[in-house]
Parts: structure tokens; C-alpha cells; sequence
């Protein structure tokens, strides 16, 4: 299929951002040459602030003033509410920078809009944390009793592999909802409590149930993590670490100290603020 001419081209762009039509504006870049990503990637990227700007009234071929200010508001938006990864927020800023590059080229207009527009850094896919929502998604979809108390301690209480694996009966005062860790006494919220439930009721009840009985029937960090492969698998979800989990437990819980298992209080904040500062993996970013 031959480029449109130059005057076609430059009419096309034009119709397509003032109708503010995604599906012809996409159209017309890929008929002309000038993707840089897929359509699909392309489409997903724009589509927030094209949607923004209709709202707004705003002429993204004469960008007002305050255009930097404004654009914040579609690059941080997402679909599932809170806000967008870094890793999308550059993508799109990325793939409207594409868009200007064309528009320059095609005369339609002599400066880039985005000239000294600050993004955020990156996420790398080994520091970003899951999403809530997959990790809602893990525990509803790992049905087995004891994997499933052993993720819900971990989301909700941070507990280590190890103190996973070394938990024994005698250290969970049931009466009290509390139990013994490494370093503190954490009281456990109603949910870790309800996921105990069935494994201390196999084990003979609050009663009867041996002190020195483990709690889980994982003898290793590897049968733990393979067991949390195979429900990731199973759910769809790319594999969900221990760590990430623990994590996960610092960033979306507010925890007191001793209920994460810390006894420092500056290893906590610590502990806490790398959490929230590793940002969140987006199942809605169009590209990483």
C-alpha cells in the first residue's frame, strides 16, 4: 500500500486530531509509515488522552498553555482506578512524542509540544510489585488450605518462607488470634485467622492439636514457591514470588510494626518506604 501524499497525509492527521477520532488518527500514522509501536500498543496509549482531551475541550494541535499540567491527568490514569505505572505513563508519553515527531514532519505545527516534559524512571520488571489485584486474584484461585494460609500470612502479616516453614502449633495462641515469629508477636488480622482455621481443625482442634506439629507441610523455600508457581500458572498470572508478596504485604497494608514481624521500628520505616517505592507492575500497560 503506497504512503499517502504529503497534503493527504498532513489532511488526514488533521481531521483525525480535531474529531479527536483514535481509530482514523492510528489508521492514518500506520498508512503513512510513522508507527513506532503496533497499532494495538499505539491505540492503548493514546486512547487516555485523546478521551481526556474531548472531555477537557483541549485542540492537541494547539495545546494550551498549561498542556504540560494537563497531560498528566490522561498519563496517570487506569482503567482499574488508582494510578498508572511509570512504565505506562513513559510508553504514552513516548508514543505522543511519536505523534509530534509526525505532525513537525508534516508541517502542521514548527515546535514540540513536549519540549523539557518530565517522566518518571523506569520500573524494571524485577523491582515493580504485583498489582493488588493479581495478588487478589492468586489467593482466591489457591484453594489447597495450607497454601492458601501460607499466601494470606504472607500478604497480610509479611511472614518470611522461613517462619512459614518453622511455624509449629504451639506457637499460635489461637485464643488471642496471636502468633510467635522470629523476632516479634504479631496479632493476626480476622482473614489470616479464618485461613487457619481448617489446617488447625485437621490437626485436632485448639485443643488437641501437638505444640510441635509444623503448621505446613512444606519441608523446603522450594516447595513453597513451586506450589505458588502452579496456582500462577493456573490463574494466568506471571509468577509471584515470596518476596514479592512480602512486600506487597508492606506497600497495601497499614501495619504495625510488630504485626510485620519487625523489631526495629528504623528497619520497619525502612522496610516500608522501599515497599512503596518499588511501584506496581500495571496489567494495563500497552508496553514496558
Amino acid at each position: 500500500m503506497a504512503a499517502p501524499h504529503p497534503d493527504e497525509l498532513a489532511l488526514k492527521l488533521t481531521r483525525a486530531l480535531t474529531d479527536l477520532d483514535l481509530d482514523a488518527l492510528v489508521a492514518t500514522l500506520q498508512a503513512g509509515g510513522n508507527l513506532t509501536r503496533p497499532p494495538a500498543q499505539t491505540r492503548a496509549n493514546l486512547k487516555p488522552i485523546l478521551e481526556q482531551a474531548r472531555t477537557d475541550h483541549i485542540n492537541l494541535l494547539r495545546p494550551p498553555a498549561d498542556f504540560h499540567a494537563w497531560l498528566r491527568t490522561p498519563l496517570l490514569s487506569n482503567a482499574r482506578g488508582g494510578v498508572a505505572s511509570n512504565n505506562t505513563i513513559i510508553a504514552r508519553t513516548s508514543t505522543l512524542r511519536g505523534l509530534y515527531t509526525t505532525l513537525r514532519r508534516a508541517g502542521l505545527i514548527s515546535t514540540d509540544p513536549l519540549t523539557d516534559f518530565q517522566t518518571p524512571p523506569a520500573e524494571h520488571a524485577r523491582d515493580a510489585l504485583p498489582h493488588r489485584d493479581d495478588l487478589t486474584r492468586l489467593l482466591l484461585n489457591a484453594t489447597e488450605p495450607a497454601l492458601h494460609a501460607a499466601l494470606t500470612l504472607m500478604y497480610r502479616h509479611a511472614l518470611q518462607v522461613t517462619e512459614l516453614l518453622s511455624l509449629r502449633w504451639g506457637m499460635y495462641d489461637h485464643a488471642r488470634g496471636r502468633l510467635l515469629r522470629r523476632r516479634t508477636v504479631s496479632t493476626l488480622d480476622p482473614l489470616s485467622i479464618q485461613a487457619l482455621e481448617p489446617l488447625l481443625a485437621g490437626a485436632g482442634g485448639p485443643m488437641h492439636a501437638h505444640d510441635d506439629a509444623h503448621v505446613f507441610p512444606y519441608r523446603t523455600q522450594d516447595d513453597l514457591r513451586l506450589a505458588i508457581f502452579r496456582v500462577c500458572q493456573g490463574a494466568n498470572l506471571p509468577f509471584i514470588g515470596p518476596s514479592q508478596i512480602r512486600r506487597a504485604s508492606l506497600r497495601d497494608f497499614p501495619l504495625a510494626q510488630t504485626d510485620a514481624g519487625y523489631a526495629d521500628p528504623r528497619s520497619f520505616e525502612l522496610a516500608q518506604t522501599l515497599a512503596r517505592s518499588l511501584g506496581t507492575r500495571d496489567p494495563d500497560a500497552a508496553d514496558t
